[in-house]
């Protein structure tokens, strides 16, 4: 039995620069199934990245 990575799907690249400057990776980046046109961006789902999206995100509502 294999353990995959559970991945969190970035589309927004102003918030990939920010996990990347907060010390996340980038572990891997795809075309958007969306829109071929866009990238996505994916990192490892943890519990402190979803936590530093959150801050992210209420920092930006300020």
């Amino acid at each position: 039995m294999s353990n995959k990575t559970q991945m969190y799907i970035v589309r927004s690249l102003v918030l990939t620069n920010w996990l990347c400057s907060q010390g996340y990776q980038i572990l891997k980046v795809e075309d958007s199934e969306k829109n071929s046109k866009f990238k996505v961006f994916l990192f490892e789902d943890t519990r402190q990245l979803r936590d530093s999206v959150s801050r992210y995100l209420s920092q930006k509502e300020v």
